[in-house]
């Protein structure tokens, strides 16, 4: 059998994908090759599809999903973890003729004509008819009525983003990795946990360097801050953070420019406003005037608290002047002096695995879902899948990639690499009508693996994993046939809600008691420890608050007002939106939209916001599991799986939320838990 064959044989499983095959060097070097066979089939079948006559026209019609966006997903996933020249190139070259197709697709007067007709005159069920409404109105929305003109254009402008937004997220990953900082001074990093100084130290070694070798992880940032007593150093990697993609080679400012400009101009040929009008088209938010009312509302009650956060610190240390490099560090120091709270000490209950295991066990105490590891050899020694199951019924695939390495785009995600099911046909080969795909859901992380075997987290890593995998759990738990009503299709300032729920639990002492061990004793984490963290549990509220916000605001004013037009607008804008949002002086460098990913190559364009939003609705749901004085409450966890993380968006959000409580979303829960109420 040759490599090609072995390739489209790895596609039709449908089971889980050898995708140490697919991924190999030989295969990637097939991959365009591949790639454009696909897409030649894709438009055969579009081309076909639009010859249907009325008559036949059914819902079955249009339910399908390519093996083109199949194999192209696997290799956007590989790009996100293994970021070389090679795959690069890959997807370079090959997305603008994808993006053409889609384009194609998404214009189709006749395919548009087809969505209506089975709308109106086929016999649909009520999943059946929000799916087809959809994509009416999808359709509607990008433009289907304009002149052919403006179609044209939208096209364009829809390529030209494409590849502009891959160019700003190339810029962010090729200058943080030039970043690295050799350490010397053992005595400045000497509180430091012991494991990050052991990864300094083999990351020198790695190097070929003596002393302590830091990078721009996550992990090595956070130590630096929390622990660095120098505080020059820490301002030299805050001016560093602050810097990504601002100047030089890799100066992302004329391409933020430009985004912005495309994407008014999109929104200008569809009747919109402003993009964040179009934006906000199919999400709970009525207006950018809702939300930046009630952004300045939530600012305006933070401030207080988070003044009164910043006079601790002050008054405390006896500073005349805080910087904003040396907030972290005198925030730690004043829980570990003040108020007796180490979290070098906490973390060493946070072992992964044990950490992994116990989320694992919340979600089968919740839902009945279990999570069988299996051996298969992957891309990555680091990957794990695993089966899963409810009530003995396999659902779906879940893998997980969790561990920081250069190569990999920072931050964490959740993603669906294969959905339930795809067109059978690949390459001219025909199977049966269709196959039945096992789903595969995946989380991917950046915690940092210590070089001693053990690897420990932080609270915040903790945090993070059970965020993404409340993204898995909402995926996998779906109830419907039809994954066109799937996690990515739920109104996204809703998707957070089931991720920033699940957090909840890793933070409350119930579930800290059950699986907090300590790396050496295993005994769990004790009592005084637990209250420290109650009494703590509302510290530096204000601040974070405050942050969130100035992001959310800088993403929505910049898509709602009269965009910059220039690199020094732009720079004042944002410079202005910290002082308005923040307490703390401005340093002269400040730059954060230059690595801003999430709005300039992500989702969340016009749509950062939705992290508070979503953490409004989710206070709200985790009240109700406290007030049944059971974290683990049968009743309200079976009642959310029911009206909510099951159904997707079988509905619109606000009718999910409303199944649940019998209300409209109320703000008290969330002012209450992070103490904001006057």
């Amino acid at each position: 059998m040759t490599l090609k064959n072995k390739i489209i044989e790895a596609l039709e499983c449908t089971d889980f994908p050898n995708l140490k095959l697919l991924y190999s060097p030989e295969s990637l070097e097939l991959a365009p090759e591949i790639l454009e066979e696909l897409l030649d089939e894709e438009k055969i079948k579009f081309e076909n599809k639009l010859l249907i006559p009325d008559s036949e026209i059914s819902f079955e019609t249009f339910e399908d999903v390519s093996v083109l966006d199949y194999y192209f997903g696997l290799l956007e996933h590989y790009q996100s973890v293994h970021w070389d020249e090679v795959i690069r190139k890959i997807i370079e070259d090959f997305e603008p003729k994808y993006i053409d197709f889609g384009n194609q697709a998404a214009y189709s007067q006749r395919y548009y004509e087809m969505l209506k007709y089975c709308l109106e005159k086929c016999e649909l069920d009520a999943e059946q008819r929000r799916i087809i409404q959809d994509g009416v109105e999808h359709f509607e929305v990008r433009g289907i009525a304009l002149e052919n003109e403006k179609q044209e254009e939208l096209k364009s402008i829809s390529k030209k983003l494409s590849e502009i937004q891959q160019k700003f997220s190339n810029n962010v990953l090729d200058s943080k990795k030039e970043f690295e900082y050799l350490i010397t001074n053992e005595t400045i990093i000497a509180d430091m946990p012991k494991d990050d100084i052991l990864v300094a130290k083999k990351r020198a070694e790695s190097a070929h360097k003596q002393w302590y070798l830091f990078d721009s992880s996550q992990g090595s940032y956070m130590s630096i801050m929390k622990y660095c007593s120098d505080s020059s150093v820490r301002r030299d990697f805050y001016e560093a953070r602050q810097n990504v993609a601002s100047n030089g080679k890799y100066n992302n400012k004329s391409i933020i420019l430009e985004i912005l400009a495309l994407r008014e101009r999109k929104a200008e040929i569809l009747g919109f406003r402003s993009y964040a009008e179009l934006s906000l088209k199919f999400k709970m938010a009525e207006s950018p005037d809702q939300i930046i009312d009630l952004f300045s509302n939530i600012s305006e009650k933070a401030k207080p608290k988070a003044q009164a956060e910043l006079d601790e610190i002050t008054e405390y240390f006896n500073i005349q002047e805080l910087q904003n490099w040396d907030v972290t560090y005198y925030a730690n120091k004043l829980r570990e002096e003040k108020y007796d709270f180490d979290s070098k000490k906490l973390k060493e209950y946070f072992v992964f695995e044990n950490v992994l295991s116990g989320m694992f066990e919340t979600i089968y105490k919740l839902y009945n879902l279990e999570f069988k590891e299996i051996n298969i050899d992957t891309y990555n020694e680091d990957v794990t899948v695993y089966e899963v199951y409810k009530d003995g019924i396999f659902l779906s695939y879940f893998f997980t990639d969790y561990f920081y390495n250069e190569l990999k785009r920072p931050g964490a995600w959740a993603n669906i690499m294969r959905e339930k099911s795809l067109a059978s046909k690949v390459l001219g080969i025909w199977k049966t009508p269709k196959k039945n795909y096992k789903k595969i859901v995946l989380n991917v992380c950046n915690f940092q693996k210590w070089a001693d075997g053990v690897t420990l987290l932080t609270l915040w890593d903790v945090e993070t994993m059970f965020h993404e995998f409340g993204h898995a759990t909402h995926e996998i738990l779906s109830k419907s046939e039809y994954s066109d009503l799937s996690w990515f299709h739920v109104e996204w300032d809703f998707v957070e809600l089931p991720s920033q729920l699940l957090e909840n639990w890793c933070r409350d002492r119930v579930w800290m008691k059950l699986f907090a061990k300590h790396k050496d004793t295993g005994e769990m984490v004790p009592d005084h420890m637990l209250d420290k963290l109650d009494q703590l549990e509302t510290f530096w509220n204000g601040q974070l608050v405050l942050w969130q916000n100035t992001y959310a605001m800088m993403d929505m004013m910049l898509h709602s007002w009269n965009i910059p037009k220039t690199e020094q607008e732009l720079d004042e804008f944002v410079n202005a939106n910290y002082d308005a949002n923040a307490l703390l002086s401005r340093w002269e460098v400040y730059s954060p939209h230059t690595s801003f990913t999430h709005i300039f190559d992500g989702w969340y364009a016009a749509g950062y916001y939705s992290y508070m939003w979503a953490e409004i609705i989710e206070k709200e749901v985790w009240r109700a599991f406290k007030d049944s004085w059971d974290i683990f409450s049968p009743e309200v966890a079976k009642k959310f799986h029911d009206t909510i993380l099951s159904a997707w968006t079988t509905k619109k959000a606000s009718e999910l939320f409303r199944d649940f409580f019998w209300r409209d979303v109320e703000i008290d829960a969330f002012l209450s838990e992070k103490w904001l109420l006057s």
